[in-house]
């Protein structure tokens, strides 16, 4: 009868696989994002800082970096604080009022950022494989 009998290494074998393969997305996420979320920021900070002038000199040392809790997700908040001096006026310096044109400081730390992002992410997966 031992050729009725069923074996399921190769699932078992699949399922540590992709088990360990979770574990080092898990534990990989964060330091990428939070890698580039400081990169963003320090972007976005010397954008400002060029283009604030002296009626914004404070702005810049507004923007932050922030982990959001998430616990199925890596996620960081980055943009101005309202909690620090200047950061209440980040809409008017990114998108422009009635007295300025838009900055778009964030913008354009974020069009410099996205394609490195997501080649370190692409490169991430592609060695989880």
């Amino acid at each position: 009868m031992a050729d009725d009998m069923l074996d399921a290494s190769e699932l078992l074998a699949l399922s540590a696989y992709i088990d360990d393969g979770a574990r080092r997305a898990a534990e990989g996420a964060y330091p990428l994002v939070k890698d580039h979320a400081l990169k963003l920021r320090d972007r976005w900070r010397d954008n400002a800082k060029r283009s604030a002038g002296r009626h914004g000199k404070h702005y810049s040392k507004s923007i932050t970096a922030d982990q959001v809790y998430d616990p199925g997700a890596a996620v960081w908040e980055v943009g101005p604080d309202r909690a620090f001096p200047q950061g209440s006026m980040g809409r008017g310096f990114e998108f422009g009022s009635a007295h300025q044109p838009p900055h778009l400081d964030g913008a354009r730390a974020t069009v410099a950022t996205e394609p490195e992002f997501n080649q370190a992410v692409d490169d991430f997966m592609r060695g989880l494989l």
